[in-house]
């Protein structure tokens, strides 16, 4: 998968970042979705929130300082509407509902820590979930995350032994389907949309459903 300008306004910048790109220069020195955008519209952009390097879905860029420090406010507020699917084995139980944990990055592991109580450097993480398909084990999940913090989805899901699909780092049992990716897609920024992929394992295992009802139509 290519990274794609979804949208634009005279603001802001609406892309596809795939999975497996990073959203900003990282150690590894590969092709980042900002230096992406930057080549192929010859603007200086301003990143305003991030998606994991393994997370595939919709990302918004600004076009100006002004405006990126407005999205930026509104993002630390949690004022932004998101949502996500995700893809889970095994399904998760209850099948809908809202999870409340604390959570703490741990930089030299770099992933997060999380309890159901408060503890030191703890910020209190919070998102909403329903489950909208099981198949052969697996549960298809529309996740609205109520708070934005360092690998928030992915611990909280893990935390009820339901482990997102490829996400090794929080409990799935290897091999991952794919060693660059998770099965975790930002679909939805405010009114903007990515349309989720349909295709290869686990997607597929969801594709009428997805296409029924998370594909725009025309």
């Amino acid at each position: 998968m290519e990274p794609k300008i979804l949208a634009q306004t005279p603001q802001d910048l609406v892309l596809l970042k795939p999975a497996g790109m990073p959203a900003q220069a990282d150690a590894t020195g590969d092709l980042d979705l900002l230096r992406w955008a930057q080549a192929k519209t010859g603007e200086k952009l301003y990143l305003v929130h991030r998606l994991d390097r393994p997370v595939g879905g919709v990302m918004l860029l600004a076009r100006q300082a002004a405006r990126a420090a407005y999205w930026s406010r509104r993002f630390r507020q949690h004022k932004v509407r998101k949502a996500y699917l995700a893809i889970t084995q095994p399904p998760i139980y209850p099948p809908f509902g809202q999870l409340t944990h604390y959570l703490r990055k741990d930089p030299q592991r770099h992933r997060a820590i999380i309890s159901l109580q408060p503890f030191p450097q703890a910020q209190l993480a919070r998102l909403q979930y329903q489950t909208l398909a099981e198949r052969e084990g697996h549960a298809l999940l529309l996740i609205e995350p109520q708070t934005g913090r360092f690998h928030q989805i992915r611990a909280q899901l893990a935390a009820l032994g339901s482990p997102i699909i490829g996400d090794v780092k929080y409990g799935y049992l290897p091999p991952a389907p794919d060693p660059h990716s998770i099965a975790l897609w930002a679909w939805r920024l405010e009114d903007w949309v990515a349309p989720p992929p349909l295709s290869p394992f686990p997607w597929q295992l969801f594709a009428p459903i997805l296409k029924k009802f998370f594909l725009p139509t025309s």
